[in-house]
């Protein structure tokens, strides 16, 4: 699941900008957060109505919400997690986000997604995204970045 901005991200656009100055060419940068879920199967086509519903996740007056294809960062994407985050987990509840339980849910971790573009808006290949991720976009002290 991932929730975008639909308003001017400002921490984007600065990141955007840093990157330039400091040489890496990058044309774009888009950031979304992203919720990777085990869902049982009986509460899968309810996922997207349940986010949508946790307010503070999800403000439809400033964010949209898709259902992401995979479980990893697509070409060009570096998704961005707390090296101390661990999987929330649970067998039969629901796992508990934002004060909320999930019904269906067993597991759920979230990332930063940064999708980068290159010339003419084409996906920044890899070597791109490892200069960008190295530069400006995780600290590897306390994050870990996982790439296509």
């Amino acid at each position: 699941m991932e929730v975008s901005l639909t308003i001017p991200d400002n921490e984007a656009r600065t990141a955007l900008v840093t990157l330039q100055r400091l040489g890496v060419p990058v044309t774009t940068l888009e950031r979304a957060d992203v919720y990777r879920c085990d869902v049982q199967e009986r509460e899968a086509d309810h996922l997207s109505e349940l986010f949508r519903s946790l307010e503070t996740l999800f403000n439809p007056n400033k964010h949209s919400l898709r259902v992401r294809a995979g479980d990893g960062p697509a070409r060009g994407e570096v998704w961005i997690q707390e090296r101390s985050a661990a999987p929330e987990r649970a067998e039969k509840a629901g796992v508990r986000i934002a004060g909320r339980r999930l019904p269906g849910v067993t597991s759920l971790e979230r990332f930063t997604s940064w999708r980068l573009s290159a010339e003419m808006g084409a996906p920044a290949g890899p070597d791109l995204v490892q200069a960008a991720q190295e530069t400006l976009l995780y600290n590897p002290a306390f994050q870990k970045a996982t790439t296509a």
